[in-house]
């Protein structure tokens, strides 16, 4: 098992769970170490030691790829560019992908060291962050890898940790003092700039995030944010611990994070993407004994990759406005669901059903829909996952996906 150390930050992000959340291991991914997952287009990724976990069909079936050969210790980052996947392998290289991740090529030729992390791409280009050689960009023919450090200082900026391409630019964060590498379009070169604007000793940035208003910095000190395209930093640790290693991912609406701590624990936190940063994080749930590697929303759910395999829970966003007709925020609650469900912001004006299907697309329960707040009786469904429809006279149709468990 690679045990590289490190603690999440997981955002916090006010959304309404029903409950507590229901935490459901995604058994199909059998790997015990899952260090990445990633939604790439249409597809979920869980990347582990040696090869990755597809999943195309809502995160319900899994299929796994080859091996990566060489060995890597293990699959850290993916990304999808000019119709191919690459994939970072710790310990090895880089290994690209030209069939959606089912088999899987050493392609490092001209990668300096051997520890690459972190992807990004910007105006065209491929960029992988390391933690031993920089920035490394991938060349335009696309068969061949090379330096890109110009205005880095080997001494105290060749180790990164994560790499995000913004709005404004590519921004990386390395080294242990609170160093940001801000890469200049015109020039083609690193400005090297710091938390709070000054070297922090100790301080680590492990993930990036952008909201509409914000770049986020996800360190083992809590999180940053930057108003100014990633010149000036605020920490905005309010309801968050300290930890070791962060992570992030959010919706349109919200931002979760997580923060690994003690003898592999994680606690996970919310908060609104559009909340002021004076507000606090809010804690959303405490998974004792697992350490968290990364995360991801899709398709509903928060996705969670651990040292005991990929783990996953719905969330349900809360809806403060009413809306007329078929909302894209239109939502079931509970999910999952014990006996009864209620849709929220529906067809006020009728026409309206709301379908639910089984995993072989047999329709098992309909009902017409005339209310923004419906409540149905499913409590004859057998326990498992349907798929749900909602159909209107004009609007289109919303999917999702409803767990039922027993009454």
């Amino acid at each position: 098992m690679k045990m590289r150390f490190f603690i999440l930050s997981l955002f916090s992000f006010q959304c309404a769970f029903a409950q507590s959340p229901i935490w459901q291991v995604e058994k199909q991914v059998p790997a015990t170490d899952i260090y990445a997952i990633r939604k790439l287009g249409s597809r979920l990724y869980a990347a582990g030691e040696s090869q990755v976990f597809i999943s195309d069909r809502w995160g319900i079936s899994w299929t796994a790829s080859s091996k990566f050969n060489p060995t890597p210790d293990g699959i850290d980052d993916m990304i999808s560019f000019k119709d191919k996947l690459y994939a970072t392998g710790y310990g090895k290289g880089i290994y690209e992908s030209a069939d959606n991740g089912k088999t899987w090529h050493f392609a490092s030729q001209g990668l300096s060291g051997i520890a690459p992390v972190r992807f990004a791409a910007r105006n065209g280009a491929l960029y992988v962050a390391t933690d031993d050689q920089g920035v490394q960009q991938l060349n335009a023919a696309g068969t061949a890898w090379g330096a890109f450090n110009k205005g880095l200082d080997f001494k105290t900026s060749y180790s990164f940790n994560a790499i995000i391409n913004t709005e404004s630019a590519l921004i990386g964060g390395m080294g242990a003092n609170g160093t940001l590498a801000v890469l200049n379009d015109s020039t083609a070169e690193w400005d090297i700039r710091y938390h709070g604007g000054r070297i922090l000793p100790g301080l680590t940035t492990y993930d990036f995030l952008q909201t509409e208003k914000h770049i986020w910095a996800f360190t083992n000190s809590k999180a940053y944010a930057s108003a100014d395209r990633g010149a000036t930093w605020v920490q905005v640790p309010a309801g968050m611990r300290h930890g070791s290693f962060s992570r992030a991912t959010a919706t349109p609406t919200h931002i979760y994070a997580a923060v690994n701590f003690g003898n592999n624990h994680t606690i996970l936190y919310n908060r609104r993407v559009a909340a002021p940063l004076s507000e606090a994080w809010a804690t959303v749930d405490t998974l004792a004994g697992y350490y968290t590697y990364s995360l991801v929303y899709a398709n509903g759910r928060l996705y969670v990759a651990t040292q005991k395999g990929l783990l996953s829970t719905p969330l349900v966003t809360r809806i403060d406005v009413p809306r007329q007709r078929i909302p894209k925020d239109f939502y079931v609650y509970p999910n999952p669901s014990f006996g009864q469900v209620t849709l929220a912001n529906g067809l006020a004006a009728g026409s309206g059903e709301f379908q639910l299907s089984d995993a072989n697309g047999k329709v098992a329960f309909t009902s017409p829909v005339i209310s923004d707040s419906q409540p149905l009786d499913i409590s004859k469904l057998s326990p498992g996952t349907y798929y749900y429809t909602l159909t209107g006279s004009d609007e289109g149709e919303i999917k999702g996906r409803l767990v039922v468990g027993k009454p």
